[in-house]
């Protein structure tokens, strides 16, 4: 049995509805707890590669009428968030040494931190569209719809299961391409103020070259 059949039914009585989970339904969490893994520090391009773009929110806004926020309002404040920080810090943490030189190292650290906090949110919010989004595809595909009632009406002549998937993935666009752009603004502002990219902050471990040999020896003989 699969890893992600076993999430989709975790207990025990359930493990024969496990084996039967289609394999849209695995594949689809085998991408997302991928993506999860894989992005322990999500960086701007990887919010931007599953965000919606400018294009797919334009027909997402006209053909269901959700209201996606102005581009440059977001935009302008992601920059802000940033600028408006520096001005009202700057005294408080550039300090300048005996020297005369100034230390930007505590105002790096911390709009760094505003910055990661804006495209974890940002990417958080992309995931959940990209995860949404692939799901009412698969129940818009007759090949991978097992039970194929996406043709068949719904209760009363209303929506039926693809056209509800289809919507909820829909509604979750204009978030994802909202806090997206909003931590876009952040990152310019953050390239602006410290004339390099900004990059997530990942922890050193600290081992030397030695110190990983040892590690390998021991793991192989222990």
């Amino acid at each position: 049995m699969s890893d992600a059949a076993t999430t989709i039914a975790p207990k025990a009585q359930n493990r024969k509805a496990a084996n039967k989970a289609s394999p849209s339904a695995v594949r689809r969490f085998n991408e997302a707890r991928d993506r999860t893994k894989a992005i322990a520090s999500p960086t701007l391009a990887d919010v931007l590669r599953i965000a919606p773009n400018d294009d797919k929110i334009s027909a997402i806004v006209q053909h269901f009428g959700f209201e996606a926020g102005d581009y440059d309002e977001l935009m302008g404040a992601g920059l802000s968030m940033i600028r408006d920080q520096y001005a009202l810090l700057e005294d408080v943490l550039i300090v300048t040494d005996f020297r005369g030189e100034r230390n930007f190292k505590a105002m790096e650290m911390h709009l760094g931190r505003l910055v990661d906090g804006m495209v974890r949110s940002a990417y958080g919010a992309a995931n959940f569209y990209e995860n949404k989004r692939q799901i009412a595809r698969d129940e818009q595909n007759s090949f991978s719809n097992e039970s194929r009632d996406e043709d068949r009406q719904g209760i009363d002549g209303g929506e039926n299961r693809v056209d509800r998937a289809v919507r909820f993935a829909a509604a979750q666009a204009p978030k994802a391409y909202a806090l997206a752009v909003m931590a876009q603004g952040a990152c310019d502002a953050y390239r602006e103020l410290f004339g390099e990219d900004w990059k997530p902050y990942v922890k050193d471990n600290g081992r030397t070259l030695t110190e990983n040999v040892r590690a390998a020896q021991w793991g192989a003989v222990l």
